[in-house]
């Protein structure tokens, strides 16, 4: 049987005319948004529309696109070295939920070259709901459409292999940043009403934060915040906004690490390294390091590559 891994990523727009439909593609889906179809759509146009300026100014803050499409295809060649020399020959594909090339394309492609089985690794370390449950329920539809079996994993951010990559970040971060850092672990953000339904998100974030809190220098002040809050209703807490300016009273260094994604995009590069660190240095504080990502780290290439086989958090379906 030929297989193929699928690796999803959330996406963003390749140029700023594709930031209203990516936004809107983001709010129709009702796993974003919990309402009937015919309020739901009408309204992420709604939202769409008010927000494409803005979010617009922010991707040209960073280059002008999502370096998701760079980064993301960073990761796919480091699959192939990592798989070179199998026998199997895998093929490695890539796939954004909310923008091209979509779920349903990349399996199509797959299927069309002979694939008929996906192990699918989404690329979020943290199940919840709005994202990975998002994902995997497009993967199914498209699944089978195709008539195509498929396994995936379901969370893999407390994994030793993971958090042993994001542990040499970290202290290389607070060797960086000096006597007396504080760390932020920081993820993104949920509404509160999806905690309240049973996802246990922030539970499964500040898992892996102990786990990291635990080699840090006795004595290291640290705290789980969550970041990207979009709109009027309460999300996870506390915000990482809040936490900064009660930090910021303090002129003791701050080193932020963000658990929730594998690649620098918008979040990293506009939220984490203009907005928050603006904060900060705005009010006296006389060093900020914001902990690397994964980017085209080959460890973390292999170390997705050793989740798959036979992997007891896979699902086969």
């Amino acid at each position: 049987m030929k297989q193929a891994i699928l690796l999803v990523n959330m996406g963003g727009p390749a140029r700023r005319i594709d930031v209203e439909p990516y936004l809107r593609e983001i709010f129709s889906d009702p796993a974003i948004i919990d309402l009937p179809a015919i309020i739901r759509k009408p309204l992420a146009s709604l939202i769409a529309r008010r927000r494409a300026g803005e979010v617009a100014e922010r991707y040209e803050d960073i280059g002008g696109y999502s370096p998701l499409f760079d980064w993301t295809e960073a990761l796919r060649q480091n699959l192939l070295q990592n798989l070179n020399g199998r026998a199997d020959h895998t093929t490695v594909k890539w796939a954004f939920r909310y923008i091209s090339p979509t779920i349903p394309e990349a399996m199509a492609e797959l299927a069309e070259n002979g694939v008929a089985k996906v192990f699918v690794l989404p690329l979020f370390p943290h199940y919840t709901h709005t994202m990975t449950g998002s994902v995997m329920k497009e993967v199914e539809r498209a699944a089978q459409s195709l008539h195509m079996e498929y396994d995936y994993v379901e969370d893999w951010g407390q994994e030793e292999v993971v958090l042993s990559i994001w542990r040499d970040y970290l202290l290389d971060a607070l060797q960086d940043a000096g006597p007396g850092a504080r760390v932020m672990f920081v993820a993104h953000g949920i509404p509160k009403i999806y905690v309240n339904r049973g996802d246990n998100y922030p539970d499964r974030v500040r898992a892996t934060a102990g786990k990291l809190a635990a080699h840090l220098p006795v004595g290291t002040e640290s705290i789980v915040a969550f970041q990207s809050k979009v709109g009027p209703v309460e999300w996870t807490k506390p915000y990482m906004e809040d936490v900064l300016e009660e930090w910021a009273q303090s002129d003791a260094p701050i080193v932020m690490m963000p658990l929730s994604f594998v690649s620098d995009c918008l979040e990293t590069l506009y939220d984490l390294d203009t907005v928050a660190k603006e904060i900060v240095e705005s009010k006296g504080v006389k060093k900020y390091i914001r902990v690397r990502v994964f980017n085209d780290d080959l460890r973390f290439s292999s170390a997705l590559l050793s989740l798959i086989p036979d992997s007891e958090h896979a699902e086969h379906c």
